[in-house]
């Protein structure tokens, strides 16, 4: 058994790379950590169940926010764990069982999940390109706010360009 964790609810970190249009990193950010929101349980609860609608990570989605997040008017932690859906959902990609791997070996409590955005996979134009939030959801469809959100960030404003790829990954400790 894993003694660093007994004891220790979910966790979660996430690190963004933002890439040029020819491939040069602009920007890679350092690891940070992420609310691991109330619809985990819910998903666990499914996955024990065996319940196949909901027992899986599905889907990655990215939101503009609120723009008053600029100027770091965030609504608090507690607020946010009781939310399912992001506040302003412009986009998400599906993820394929290659996106999310077993971190340490097969079958720990440690998964890591990959993605990348670009301005293709975000309908509606510049104004949907900056991006202040991200969530996973586990079931679902491509219908925005549809799923279980199981973790929510909100984080500084990510202006896209065209030809621009943010790369992201997710650490998660359950």
């Amino acid at each position: 058994m894993d003694d660093d964790h007994l004891g220790a609810g979910p966790s979660g970190q996430y690190r963004d790379v933002l890439v040029d249009a020819e491939g040069r990193q602009l920007w890679c950010r350092d690891w940070q950590q992420n609310l691991i929101v109330d619809g985990l349980r819910r998903l666990l609860a499914a996955l024990v169940k065996g319940d196949p609608q909901g027992a899986s990570l599905a889907f990655w989605a990215v939101g503009t926010g609120d723009p008053s997040w600029d100027a770091g008017t965030v609504p608090p932690e507690a607020a946010r764990r009781s939310r399912s859906q992001l506040y302003a959902e412009t986009a998400r990609k599906a993820l394929a069982p290659g996106q999310i791997t077993f971190l340490g070996g097969a079958f720990t409590n440690r998964l890591e999940i990959t993605t990348a955005f670009t301005t293709a996979d975000i309908p509606g134009g510049a104004a949907g390109w900056s991006l202040r939030e991200f969530g996973v959801f586990g079931g679902g469809s491509t219908a925005t706010n549809s799923g279980v959100l199981i973790n929510h960030r909100i984080h500084p404003r990510i202006d896209l360009q065209a030809g621009f790829s943010l790369q992201r990954t997710l650490r998660l400790t359950l």
